[in-house]
């Protein structure tokens, strides 16, 4: 009994937590990679996506070396759904999963071409 009450009580949690994201259909433009200091060997996925007429530059999980599939199932020029909160950006892969960005830049569409 216990135990249903509990996996009763995450899954209202995890209900509440998914609404409180108000996720878009934007546009994956470019999926990279970035060194986040300038003396250090420690690459980020680097992703550039357009919601609306902004471009967002954000960056992701640190990538090790071995690592093949950068954007984790996303792929470039694709629609993806994404949520922005705060600094923040959010994509749903593939999967289903969320996954968490920084953002690091804001642009308009126009002057990011």
């Amino acid at each position: 009994m216990r135990n249903i009450l509990i996996m009763a009580f995450l899954a209202t949690t995890i209900g509440i937590a998914a609404e409180n994201h108000n996720f878009q259909t934007a546009k994956l433009l470019d999926i990279d990679t970035t060194v986040k200091e300038r003396w250090a060997n420690d690459r980020y996925a680097q992703f550039t996506i357009q919601v609306g007429d902004l471009v967002y530059t954000a960056r992701g999980a640190r990538v090790k070396y071995s690592q093949g599939d950068l954007g984790q199932g996303l792929i470039v020029g694709d629609p993806v759904q994404v949520a922005i909160q705060g600094k923040d950006l959010l994509l749903v892969k593939p999967n289903g999963k969320e996954m968490k960005t920084t953002i690091m830049k804001r642009a308009r569409a126009q002057a990011a071409q």
